[in-house]
């Protein structure tokens, strides 16, 4: 039982949090230390009981004996016998004390408690028995005294472990509250090892300015980042969309040139959508009210429009249903990037058969009649760089993961299952004006 329990403290500990690890720690050792104790007090007087009775009835038979001798019969009190057993006297022996063998004992006989000593001496044997009710007494008022003691060392132990615990574990909590403080992050905010002595949680505080200070300069390096790429990006795609766009206005090339010259234009503003959504990801998570809101109808409409002829050239069936209309505000650029997203992964792994994208209120699906996806690679799918059967061609594999932080970023949910007639469904169901 004790191995069990020890087997499982480590375990149990760990479920518990600081404080109450501390003191429980206290009250253990308080309950082991104050419980050795007084087990060692009743151990002792359990010995000290039964030498004095020895002591103290040896001396009674011998002091009987000579009175015997004398031919003086001493009177013993009420709670003391004394028996002896010879050749000539053999019935002088009650039968309760046959089976005992000599040297001391304690019965119960009566529903009380007898000490008895047996001596034997040549064909005689000698029998004492009596009571100890005053020590007994006072024995048992030590026991009581030591079991309350005993009780309040441990009730003792719970109230000063919980104070020690707290004057223990406070500067841990506010160091903890000015870590998880907002400000901590900004440039200005001072360190947090001079509020600290120079112990453990000194020593902590340390390495949280540390790590606090290679985060900042990392968010500080992610910001320039994000903000020379926005710069350098969207200059070189504003002016292949203008040069397409005045190509366009001129009117001088003839209908293959200038389907061409709009391939380029779409491919350059979808290029700047997906580098807008890129950058917006990598800044700080959460709604973001800034974007430009349109409609789910449109943005599907438009996406459907955009993957018609990759679907014409796989000889598959690419259309739209509204099931219900839906009248929230969604972000343009985000919304597209998931949408097409989804209907290219759709595309890529059916061969035959439809793509299908439909729209409800507060939200779409995206189904297909593929091969589907095994439901032990449902959740795989969408980490980084997770791509499906590598034969289906080239792929980066991100397309899926990237459709997710989307998603989470703007607290929208999206759910794959496995379709019964075939094929997969991907179901995102959005948050207006998130």
């Amino acid at each position: 039982m004790a191995l069990a329990i020890a087997s499982h403290r480590p375990r149990i500990m760990a479920r518990l949090s600081l404080r109450r690890r501390i003191i429980a720690s206290f009250t253990l050792m308080t309950v082991v230390v104050a419980g050795a104790f007084s087990l060692a007090i009743k151990t002792t007087l359990n010995l000290a009981e039964i030498n004095l009775a020895i002591e103290t009835m040896e001396r009674q038979i011998s002091f009987i004996q000579s009175a015997h001798d004398q031919g003086v019969t001493p009177y013993l009190g009420p709670q003391t016998a004394y028996y002896k057993r010879s050749r000539d006297n053999p019935d002088n022996w009650p039968r309760w004390l046959s089976d005992l063998e000599d040297g001391f004992h304690e019965i119960n006989r009566d529903e009380q408690e007898l000490h008895v000593l047996i001596r034997t001496e040549g064909d005689i044997r000698h029998a004492l028995t009596t009571t100890f009710d005053q020590f007994e007494a006072r024995e048992n008022a030590i026991e009581t005294v030591t079991l309350l003691g005993f009780i309040a060392s441990v009730i003792g132990a719970l109230v000063l472990g919980a104070l020690l615990a707290r004057h223990v574990i406070s500067p841990v909590v506010r160091l903890s509250r000015q870590v998880q403080h907002r400000d901590q992050l900004l440039k200005l905010a001072p360190p947090l090892a001079p509020d600290y002595a120079q112990d453990e949680v000194g020593k902590l505080a340390s390495a949280f300015d540390h790590a606090l200070g290679r985060l900042h300069d990392t968010l500080e390096r992610e910001r320039m980042f994000t903000s020379d790429v926005s710069h350098e990006l969207r200059t070189p795609l504003m002016v292949i969309a203008s040069s397409c766009e005045l190509l366009l206005a001129e009117d001088a090339a003839d209908e293959r040139e200038r389907n061409q010259i709009e391939r380029i234009l779409r491919s350059s503003r979808e290029m700047h959508e997906l580098v807008d959504t890129f950058l917006r990801l990598a800044r700080t998570p959460g709604p973001d009210g800034s974007h430009a809101g349109e409609r789910l109808a449109e943005v599907a409409e438009e996406q459907i429009q955009h993957w018609r002829d990759d679907a014409y050239a796989r000889r598959l069936d690419l259309d739209l249903q509204v099931e219900a209309p839906d009248q929230g505000s969604y972000p343009a650029s985000l919304l597209r990037t998931v949408i097409s997203n989804l209907l290219r992964n759709a595309l890529h792994y059916t061969d035959q058969g439809y793509v299908r994208l439909i729209v409800r209120e507060g939200g779409f699906s995206v189904i297909d009649s593929g091969v589907g996806i095994p439901a032990s690679d449902g959740e795989r799918m969408f980490a980084p760089y997770t791509r499906g059967n590598p034969s289906r061609g080239d792929g980066t594999g991100i397309g899926l993961s990237l459709v997710q932080r989307i998603c989470a970023r703007q607290g929208w949910q999206i759910a794959l299952r496995n379709r019964a007639e075939g094929g997969c469904e991907f179901r995102v169901t959005l948050s207006p004006n998130s």
